[in-house]
């Protein structure tokens, strides 16, 4: 028998610097902070976790102002985190404007195919992915269901990608109400 999981609780990644990382997520995207205490591992550290919706969170672990811990700079490659992608509850255009409120570079919107997204970096390094669906899932409607349909659908149909046509496709086949 296999193991089975019933979603992602959180990613567990190293910080830099303790109000920097509480502002971005606070304040730049609107996540709650939920727990701040010592890191139970390392106490020269401090434990965050953020409110990312959905029942899933995200925990960074940053020194102590008042310590010596050194940590290294993190590098892409195998085993790394090559981003953090999270979907918008706010349109992409409302996205764009809070970013440049904060004076924040990103690229974007960047067409995915059946998704925008947005790319940036948080003030640890990390590169961020804001992404938003061009026809919009239902409420309740499971993100893999109807990517697992339109996976098929593309397949069938030989295109290189998954489209929007594709995820309309889908969501007609799995009798989803599309959201206008």
């Amino acid at each position: 028998m296999s193991i089975k999981t019933k979603g992602i609780n959180h990613p567990a990644i190293f910080g830099r610097n303790l109000n920097e990382t509480i502002k971005f997520y606070t304040e730049v995207l609107g996540m709650s902070l939920v727990l701040r205490q010592p890191n139970l591992d390392e106490p020269r550290m401090t434990h965050l976790f953020f409110s990312a919706g959905n029942g899933a969170f995200i925990a960074f672990f940053v020194p102590n102002d008042d310590t010596d811990l050194n940590l290294r700079k993190g590098s892409e490659g195998i085993g790394s985190m090559q981003h953090l992608a999270m979907n918008l509850d706010v349109t992409i255009e409302e996205a764009m404007e809070t970013l440049n409120k904060y004076k924040i570079k990103f690229s974007g919107p960047i067409d995915r195919g059946y998704e925008r997204s947005l790319y940036f970096n948080d003030p640890n390094g990390i590169k961020i992915e804001l992404m938003s669906w061009i026809t919009p899932l239902p409420v309740g409607a499971d993100e893999a269901d109807v990517i697992s349909r339109a996976q098929i659908i593309r397949e069938n149909e030989g295109a290189y990608n998954i489209e929007d046509k594709h995820v309309r496709q889908a969501m007609k086949e799995l009798g989803l109400s599309q959201v206008t």
